[in-house]
């Protein structure tokens, strides 16, 4: 009759030294990929956030006019002011779904606050002291924002009008792109160049006379 043999004591040490090691590389691997499913879902929710900025951001600069209007001093604004970090300008094509007693163009800004894309707009062209903006978050966590305008002449423009135009509502704007590079943590620099319509507005070149 055999004797039955049992484990020695070498033997479990070293099985339950492989299960350990085993449970170990699984725990990692689990780890590894719930932290990359985590990356791609938070830089899915990234672009999805962009795209639906950029698609805003488009619907405005599209539908770019030269329709001064009057701020809460009742001082006059061209169509179009830019000062490299920020921009505000007139926009055409203003949805009424409600039929309300309002014009069909926007008078619409972009800017950075505390690291933050703002789109801000106001419900009236021409303001009165007591009219208040409103703004909408469009994007979270921005490095720097810069605005490049372009004129029918192919120059680049940090700030707008340039000191050669004033607004006399004459002729066409020169203006004829606007370029927008964001620097994003999550993304790097981005940047998309926007064609403005033709008709956008009331800036005449300065003529000197000379005497």
């Amino acid at each position: 009759m055999m004797r039955r043999r049992g484990f020695t004591l070498l033997e479990m040490v070293v099985t339950v030294l492989i299960f350990g090691i085993v449970g170990v590389l699984a725990v990692q691997l689990l780890s590894q990929s719930v932290r990359t499913t985590e990356k791609v879902i938070h830089r899915s929710t990234v672009l999805g956030e962009w795209h639906r900025a950029m698609n805003i951001i488009e619907q405005d600069m599209l539908q770019i006019n030269g329709r001064q209007i009057r701020d809460e001093f009742g001082d006059y604004r061209p169509g179009v002011v830019a000062d490299s970090d920020q921009i505000e300008f007139t926009r055409g094509g203003w949805g009424n779904f409600l039929g309300d007693q309002r014009s069909d163009q926007q008078r619409v800004a972009y800017f950075l606050y505390e690291d933050q894309l703002i789109r801000r707009y106001w419900e009236v062209l021409d303001r009165a002291q007591d009219t208040e903006p409103i703004d909408q978050l469009l994007l979270q966590t921005v490095n720097s924002i810069q605005f490049e305008l372009l004129d029918r002449n192919g120059e680049e423009h940090y700030f707008w009008p340039p000191s050669t135009y004033i607004d006399e509502g004459e002729i066409y704007s020169p203006l004829v792109a606007v370029r927008l590079t964001l620097e994003l943590p999550q993304l790097g620099t981005v940047s998309h160049l926007w064609l403005v319509p033709i008709t956008t507005g009331p800036l005449r070149e300065r003529v000197e006379i000379e005497s």
